[in-house]
């Protein structure tokens, strides 16, 4: 008896775990297909995160043609590179491309340092200037320069955006590093009344697939917003004081006070527009909802000023005043006689003329 026994135990114990495995996988099956339900598919997003009404996700459409409406024959336009960090020159191609196939010269400003002319001179033979976030400051001469210059009808572009980074930033200097903003573009823009505010904005209601990626919308029918229902600037900073074109959606907030509203992203001044993101301009943001209509109405104030006289600034490249103070020549503050002109436009230097096969 002790030998069946003995014999008979396996048998037993193989059928009891046999009987655990069958009755786990009735209950399993039970469990996964009770009520002759299916698992949802998984493009139908349901979760209640995705469906309250907050921090909703809406990318932006991705198309458009970047193009001009003004002819921009005979005009120059010069890129200010030499106060800038490290420009990735690539990424302005869609602008530069866009300005030449149009008729335009383009240049870059690349400074004495680089064996280049000095700003002014450089203003001289320019109908537009283009500054891209400048991290170099701007001297007493060249600020006058530039006042010289917008005052005769030169036409100026302001850029910027935080110069150091927001976590996963990239601008046209590579990495954005923090949320402050370059200071030598506060007292460029202040002569022209216009400000930027510290901090990125970011909306965590609404924004195209990244919440830096801010929507903002025209304030009314000007030049710069023609054809702009909606556009996207990434790590945006605001901009004050002037006309503003384009305003942030609600419950934009800033980064450095946390307050929740509507914050200015395009401005302008007289003959001097502000962008607070230079991103709008690179291949990634530039077909983004209405991007590249903003660029392209951009691109023509760029080129629609009549500058006269043609060879303004005028002034010399030392011992003049601060911004706001009298130039040299004017008679007040014994500035003395204004240096003499050549005859013709001076010729632009080889390093810094952009053709448009370059």
């Amino acid at each position: 008896m002790a030998a069946d026994s003995s014999r008979s135990s396996p048998v037993i114990r193989a059928g009891f775990f046999v009987g655990i495995l069958v009755l786990s996988v009735i209950v399993g099956t039970v469990a996964i297909g009770g009520g002759a339900q299916s698992a949802p598919d998984v493009n139908q997003v349901n979760a209640p995160s995705f469906n309250s009404g907050e921090g909703v996700a809406t990318p932006a459409d991705e198309s458009g043609d970047l193009s001009m409406s003004a002819d921009a024959s005979g005009k120059v336009v010069v890129v200010d590179v030499a106060h800038a960090g490290d420009i990735d020159r690539e990424a302005l191609t869609p602008l530069v491309s866009t300005l030449t196939e149009n008729g335009a010269t383009v240049r870059y400003h690349v400074g004495e340092r680089q064996s280049g002319s000095p700003l002014n001179e450089s203003l001289r033979s320019a109908d537009a200037l283009v500054v891209l976030g400048a991290e170099q400051r701007y001297t007493e001469s060249e600020l006058n320069g530039l006042s010289a210059f917008s005052d005769a009808g030169g036409r100026v572009l302001l850029l910027n955006e935080p110069s150091q980074a927001s976590p996963a930033g990239l601008g046209l200097f590579g990495p954005i590093r923090s949320d402050s903003v370059t200071m030598p573009m506060a007292p460029l823009a202040s002569q022209y009344g216009l400000s930027y505010g510290n901090g990125y904005l970011y909306n965590m209601h609404e924004y195209d697939t990244n919440y830096q990626n801010v929507y903002a919308t025209p304030t009314g029918d000007t030049e710069l917003t023609a054809g702009v229902d909606r556009t996207v600037f990434y790590a945006a900073i605001p901009v004050q004081g002037g006309d503003t074109a384009l305003t942030t959606t609600e419950q934009t907030t800033l980064s450095k006070t946390r307050r929740q509203d509507t914050y200015g992203v395009v401005a302008r001044s007289g003959n001097v527009v502000t962008v607070g993101d230079t991103n709008v301009f690179t291949q990634e943001f530039l077909y983004r909802a209405d991007n590249e209509q903003l660029v392209g109405n951009l691109l023509d104030f760029l080129v629609t000023g009549e500058k006269s006289p043609e060879d303004a600034p005028q002034t010399q490249e030392s011992g003049q005043s601060g911004p706001g103070g009298s130039l040299p020549g004017t008679g007040v503050g014994g500035g003395g006689a204004l240096p003499s002109e050549p005859d013709s436009t001076p010729a632009p230097e080889p390093n810094e003329t952009m053709t448009s096969d370059e």
